[in-house]
């Protein structure tokens, strides 16, 4: 494939990239433009990091736990002071803690994010928290007991962005910059919102899927900062990664101690550390964290080894990041991104025609006499390329389908990925008759 094929095919208007190598910013590049018809993307075009931003909003909360600020391990409630966690039939006798909302047990539910214009009223962040207008998400309340499951949670980073600013009497932007980015000299990095006039110039406008319809940076707030409000590029990305590393090894202090980021690279529920998912070995941890609102992006650095950061401006950057990865993984010899080899075999005609129909949010369709799939249904369709008779793969992402057949129609597929090792979907029943 060639890049500047790929980002027409997905729709993608501009892609920035910053590789690292043995402990070192290798290259930075930009491909594209930063908005249709407008000037060409450089390495220092600022993108929007979408959930990419907790990990460092997690530094910044652990440098405040290291200033003896606040405890780890205490009812999060004794910080705040303009807000509190609502109390229901899941507080009990377990309290929210720091941790859990750094790494997503807290029982507090996913409450999405939301974009806003600055020229309409744009919510507070004690509005966001109640779910009050004009403030487009839900209520931050808990559903389930603190400590007991893992669930991804915007809101969770909503309550800490408040800790922050009611623990040190600073906005969350001026903090952040003074305690974290600052000091890793990410210069073209700010959680400041809406963007000053001098930094929307030269940001990227994000584009919906259709890679037509898009938010200029002007015009674009994500008000819930610490969980994705960070305006950022892959060469400031690539050096709070480099700095993880090295004080993960010892071999620096700018903003957190070795103990406190070992601490944060430990697995727990989920597989999630404290700001990041934690993959990888047990003798190379991996560390890792997209961004997926109307900018795509992803991140990730061996602590023994190399890393990327991949970002896009909206349309399927998705997958066109997660084809950047796996190339790289190749070039940089990243473990857990090497080629898979298959062998793919014919199928008949005949029983290829038992498979197409909708099952729960995948669609398989025939195509020029070729299976395609959905996944989930709306998206581009993709070739499914068969291993056997009833197992078939897709070649842009880790995506199986085994079909289940009885009769003359398949009555349901096990949808397969690394991370799901057989979610059965059945075919919707109309299409079962």
């Amino acid at each position: 494939m060639r890049l500047a094929t790929q980002m027409e095919a997905l729709h993608v208007p501009a892609v920035s990239m910053a590789a690292i190598r043995n402990g070192q910013i290798d290259w930075a590049r930009a491909d594209g433009v930063t908005s249709l018809g407008g000037a060409a993307a450089t390495a220092r075009t600022l993108f929007g990091a979408a959930s990419m931003s907790k990990p460092v909003t997690a530094v910044g909360v652990l440098k405040l736990v290291e200033e003896g600020k606040i405890d780890l391990d205490m009812d999060v409630k004794q910080y705040l002071k303009r807000w509190k966690i609502p109390d229901n039939a899941f507080t009990g006798e377990n309290k929210v803690t720091v941790r859990e909302l750094l790494n997503h047990t807290s029982g507090i539910g996913t409450h999405n994010g939301a974009i806003y214009d600055p020229a309409e009223p744009v919510p507070t962040i004690v509005q966001m928290l109640n779910g009050e207008k004009p403030a487009k998400t839900p209520p931050v309340v808990l559903e389930a007991a603190p400590g007991t499951k893992w669930a991804y949670a915007n809101g969770g980073y909503l309550v800490l962005e408040l800790l922050v600013e009611d623990v040190t009497g600073n906005s969350f932007a001026d903090y952040m910059k003074h305690a974290v980015l600052d000091p890793l000299g990410m210069k073209d990095s700010t959680f400041e919102a809406p963007l000053p006039a001098g930094w929307a110039s030269h940001a990227a406008t994000g584009y919906w899927e259709d890679g037509k319809s898009g938010i200029p940076p002007e015009k674009f707030v994500e008000p819930n900062l610490a969980a994705g409000g960070l305006w950022t590029t892959p060469t400031d990305m690539a050096k709070f990664l480099i700095e993880m590393q090295r004080e993960y090894a010892g071999t620096s202090q700018r903003v957190l101690h070795q103990r406190t980021v070992q601490m944060m690279a430990k697995p727990g529920l989920g597989g999630w550390g404290l700001g990041f998912r934690v993959e990888g070995s047990a003798e190379n941890s991996l560390l890792t964290h997209e961004g997926s609102g109307v900018f795509q992006d992803d991140m990730l650095i061996y602590l023994h080894g190399n890393g990327l950061v991949v970002m896009t401006s909206g349309g399927d950057g998705g997958q066109l990041k997660d084809e950047l990865i796996r190339s790289a993984g190749t070039v940089y010899g990243f473990p857990d991104f090497q080629p898979l080899e298959r062998t793919g075999v014919e199928v008949a005609p005949g029983i290829l025609a038992r498979y197409p129909g909708t099952y729960g949010f995948v669609k398989v369709a025939m195509t020029g006499g070729r299976l395609t799939a959905e996944i989930p249904e709306g998206t581009r369709p993709q070739r499914l390329f068969a291993e056997s008779p009833t197992h078939f793969f897709v070649l842009d992402g880790p995506q199986e389908l085994e079909f289940d057949v009885e009769g003359e129609k398949a009555s349901g597929v096990k949808f397969i990925t690394p991370m799901n090792h057989g979610m059965r979907l059945k075919r919707s029943e109309e299409e079962g008759k």
